[in-house]
């Protein structure tokens, strides 16, 4: 089975565009709920869980991350 995703401009239209795939009886239509939609957006928060139970400063991390050899 192959997916489209559509992206319609005019969101006056989009009624349109769902009353014509609902009809036709080759296409399973499925609407995405909130919760299924992409998110543009990442959530920073969700990295905290990384650094738990170590012992790592925030001075360490630049160190390592800075550190160069020179030539």
């Amino acid at each position: 089975m192959d997916k489209i995703l559509i992206s319609i401009k005019d969101k006056s239209k989009a009624h349109i565009v769902v009353s014509l795939l609902k009809e036709l009886p080759f296409i399973e239509f499925r609407e995405l709920g909130k919760a299924n939609r992409i998110r543009k957006t990442s959530d920073f928060r969700k990295l905290f869980g990384i650094w738990k139970g170590r012992e790592i400063t925030l001075d360490a991390l630049r160190q390592q991350a800075w550190q160069r050899k020179l030539s």
